[in-house]
């Protein structure tokens, strides 16, 4: 009698948890296939937030009554998860009686410790620090920003991994008392930036000739560099890119890799941006205004999306649009004037002329007609300045001079960062910041007071960005002109074309 699909079995191990002591050895207590949560619980909705790995463990056995040769199995994910969100794969770790703790750093050693790092601890470096003090040798290489660094707290067996996100450097003299004399020395003092905060505290010490000592009987951390060791192995699911042909050695998904931790940080490229984030000032490019009837299509959920096909001056633009009448606000915004009102929000991008309207239910298609000025956006040279917060200069109130390169109306922005969020002052043109705070700015001068909402955070920066004036840069040319007739090039597919038979269609406003 032979060993059947269904003799073959997983058994659950002894903790089905996230708890350190979660896994254990095998029970006889079988994973019964279709019940809901037979592993796993539920994602909540604050895992789903933040993040949350899960691991359990589980045993696959033969349960049988004759004694036929177990001639081995295998174990798939047949199905990624429907949840784009959630990942799942497989990873064995050669033990029967591991818990979730070794498992855990099983998946943590894709980096291991290597030799004793170049730099040493100031001082102790408290729990939840973002960056660390240290010291090291002149001659000694800096440590590179994406290097991660073992810290082994030798007291308590504690560790951690850190990767460096930030380094800066100086050059400094300690003096010591040796012997009733005083003895001078140079060392390179490291501020690094973390790329998560410390998990407890790690002892650190006081400089010396030979590295840094303590005066107590407490070990010193110890910081070792790490070195790439993929320790497991990990098997997963994905779909098909393509159909996959009989015979064929090669196939293609729509993805090799997953996701084993969550990630709190992403990258956007930016391009074509103005070296400065504040708006830029939108000049007018003709006197009068035009009147234009658009053409509003569907982009996706409730919003729709039309053109003006050129830059509008602020504050200039009336829009009549499914029986509502709306104005700018110079913000970007549309307030409502009269008629009906079923919009959530209608939003403006004043450089490209993009209107965005969202309907309060269902979505808008159809054509609407705008009153408005054209206008071009005028950058000039960009200038930018960072103020550096320290524990010494925090405070409410700060007060800038640019006597020699004075800001333009309209492009002066001032950031800082107050509890680990940005804000932002802007300038609308009229002298007077407004935003996160409040300001004044005389054009005259170049002399900007501002008293900020919130206390900016230490080891952060206040970040002033402007343009100059263009007066000298900027010609404005009125009259008419001749302008070049607009023309397409295409080439058809196929070679030949019989003629009367072309029939072009083109929309047009």
């Amino acid at each position: 009698m032979a060993i059947l699909p269904d003799d073959v079995k997983l058994y659950a191990s002894q903790r089905l948890t996230d708890e350190s002591d979660g896994g254990g050895r095998a029970t006889g207590n079988e994973v019964i296939d279709g019940d809901i949560n037979n592993l796993f619980r539920d994602i909540s909705r604050i895992d789903r937030t933040l993040g949350d790995v899960s691991l359990r463990k589980v045993y696959a056995g033969v349960s049988t009554d004759n004694t036929d040769p177990y001639l081995g199995a295998h174990l798939i994910i047949t199905e990624p998860p429907l949840d784009t969100q959630v990942d799942v794969l497989l990873f064995n770790t050669d033990s029967q009686t591991d818990e979730r703790a070794e498992a855990r750093n099983r998946i943590e050693s894709y980096v291991v410790p290597a030799v004793d790092a170049s730099w040493e601890l100031l001082g102790d470096q408290l729990v939840g620090q973002r960056s660390i003090q240290a010291i090291q040798r002149t001659e000694d290489r800096l440590p590179e920003i994406g290097e991660v660094y073992r810290l082994l707290d030798e007291n308590s067996g504690q560790e951690q991994y850190i990767r460096i996100t930030d380094v800066s450097a100086s050059t400094e003299t300690f003096t010591i008392s040796r012997n009733d004399t005083y003895v001078d020395f140079v060392r390179r003092r490291l501020t690094l930036g973390i790329s998560s905060p410390l998990e407890q505290t790690f002892p650190g010490g006081t400089a010396a000739p030979t590295g840094t000592e303590r005066r107590d009987s407490t070990k010193l951390t110890r910081l070792q560099s790490t070195q790439v060791a993929d320790a497991a192995k990990y098997y997963g699911a994905s779909h098909l890119k393509e159909t996959a042909i009989a015979s064929s050695t090669k196939i293609k998904v729509d993805s090799i890799y997953a996701h084993l931790v969550p990630s709190a940080t992403s990258e956007t490229a930016v391009i074509d941006e103005p070296g400065y984030s504040g708006s830029r000032q939108i000049l007018p490019t003709r006197n009068g205004t035009l009147n234009t009837t658009l053409v509003f299509g569907h982009i996706q959920g409730n919003q729709s999306r039309s053109y003006l096909g050129a830059g509008v001056v602020r504050e200039s633009l009336v829009l009549a649009i499914d029986g509502g009448t709306y104005e700018d606000n110079g913000a970007g915004e549309f307030n409502h004037v009269s008629g009906s009102d079923p919009y959530e929000r209608i939003t403006i991008d004043y450089e490209t002329g993009q209107i965005d309207a969202y309907r309060t239910s269902s979505y808008f298609t159809g054509n609407a007609s705008a009153n408005w000025q054209p206008g071009t956006a005028a950058t000039g040279i960009s200038v930018s300045e960072v103020v550096q917060i320290e524990l010494q200069n925090r405070g409410f109130t700060y007060t800038f001079a640019f006597p020699e390169e004075k800001p333009r109306p309209g492009s002066f922005v001032l950031s800082y960062m107050a509890l680990g969020k940005w804000y932002e002052l802007r300038d609308p043109g009229n002298g007077l910041l407004t935003g996160n705070g409040s300001g004044t700015i005389d054009f005259a001068t170049g002399s900007v007071a501002v008293t900020l909402e919130a206390m900016p955070d230490v080891d952060t920066a206040l970040v002033v960005s402007y343009s100059l004036p263009f007066a000298d840069e900027l010609t404005i040319h009125t009259g008419s002109a001749v302008a070049q007739q607009p023309e397409i090039r295409h080439t058809t597919a196929h070679s030949g074309i019989k003629p009367g038979s072309v029939t072009i269609t083109y929309i047009s406003g």
